[in-house]
């Protein structure tokens, strides 16, 4: 009786496992995770010196993680009974104090030639605009991640490897031309560490971190800041739930979204995508509630150009190099800049001269990165300043500043 009972368990674990590989098999392929906000793995093609090498493997191991019937349901599963052990990190996530979840970043996740090279390009193209458009016109705004910013929420025994990040940020600013224009927000946002400017269970800042943000970027370039009791705030989401909590599936207080208007808002006009897509907001909500994440009311999506036209009427333009970060970040600029141009490399498929000399009307130029996010982008070789040469003017050394 017990080896029948045995041989029907064999029989029916079998049976689930292979009516979970055949429907994986036969379902369409998803290429995008609205929950972990990434690109999946799609079935590799079979390539005999792929094979060979064992890359073919590697991707095939990812891709049947990744396309797995009921995924979702699976990595839920597995989190909990991981919390149920007394776990405090779970798949590259600690479980961090008043219900924070912040993502382990290691140094072993870093390509020192991918970050050096990362360096390199940008600084030369931002030494590129200094000359053009004088220093006073350029900005890096080089912003810590979640941990780094909130330290006192992380679990007792987390050890926090910053290294290649200063390291990164430092060798940056060795590199500048005008070392001052690098902003490094770390410090301006710790001081602010006990407020709500992360959310707990997504990577990015919250509204209000972006705005003190905004204010250590104002005070160094020299503009006038708004008084936070200028903007009226609004909670437009209680509900998101966002990549990293999607990524340790461990059960939370979801988040709240929250949007800052200002006067200097009224008459703004965005486009996306060349034209493509047209609004007279910031903030695209119908957007945001299509998926799982809220952030988008930001603009909707991450994409690769968007332009937006403001009533500002100071006679600056200004070009933002940027991840998506500057997604929440850019409303507070609505008073300084007529036209804002964001260009994110990611999705981009133009390089940055062919950009320059579309928009002749650009005066300012910032980047604007999370420094985990810049070391490990692989797309900035469309930053190249060999790729074509740039009208350079010194307009530091014509005003003799």
């Amino acid at each position: 009786m017990m080896k029948k009972i045995k041989m029907m368990g064999i029989i029916l674990y079998c049976s689930i496992l292979a009516l979970g590989a055949g429907i994986s098999w036969l379902k369409p392929q998803k290429e995008y995770s609205d929950r972990e906000n990434r690109m999946l793995e799609t079935k590799p093609e079979f390539v005999l010196d792929e094979v060979l090498q064992g890359d073919y493997q590697k991707h095939y191991e990812t891709y049947l993680n990744d396309q797995v019937f009921c995924r979702d349901m699976w990595v839920n599963m597995s989190a909990q009974l991981q919390r149920l052990e007394g776990k405090q990190e779970i798949n590259g996530v600690w479980i961090g104090k008043d219900g924070y979840l912040l993502e382990k970043m290691q140094e072993a996740d870093y390509d020192d030639a991918q970050v050096k090279e990362n360096v390199s390009l940008l600084s030369d193209f931002l030494n590129e605009a200094v000359k053009r458009y004088g220093k006073k016109r350029v900005s890096c705004l080089m912003l810590p991640d979640k941990a780094q910013a909130i330290p006192d929420k992380l679990p007792a025994f987390a050890v926090l490897e910053s290294g290649k990040a200063d390291q990164a940020a430092a060798s940056l600013q060795a590199k500048l031309r005008k070392p001052e224009i690098l902003i490094r927000a770390q410090e301006a946002l710790r001081a602010h560490a006990q407020e709500y400017i992360y959310y707990r269970t997504d990577h990015h800042w919250t509204t209000l971190g972006a705005y003190y943000a905004y204010c250590a970027w104002a005070q160094q370039t020299k503009h006038k800041a708004k008084d936070l009791a200028e903007y009226t705030r609004e909670t437009v989401y209680d509900d998101f739930y966002g990549t990293t909590y999607n990524k340790a599936h461990v059960r939370v207080e979801p988040d709240q979204v929250e949007i800052f208007h200002h006067k200097n808002q009224e008459g703004v006009q965005v486009q996306l995508d060349d034209g493509e897509q047209a609004a007279d907001s910031f903030y695209f909500p119908k957007e945001a509630e299509k998926g799982f994440d809220r952030y988008q009311i930001f603009f909707s999506k991450n994409t690769g150009q968007i332009t937006v036209s403001t009533k500002a009427n100071t006679g600056r333009n200004l070009l933002i190099i940027k991840d998506s970060f500057a997604n929440c970040f850019v409303p507070f600029l609505a008073g300084d800049y007529d036209r804002i141009i964001l260009v994110d490399f990611r999705y981009s498929k133009e390089n940055i001269w062919e950009i320059l000399e579309k928009h002749d009307e650009i005066t300012d130029v910032m980047a604007l990165y999370q420094v985990n996010q810049f070391m490990q982008d692989t797309n900035l070789r469309a930053l190249d300043v060999n790729a074509k040469s740039m009208e350079t003017f010194d307009a530091d050394s014509f005003f003799d500043e």
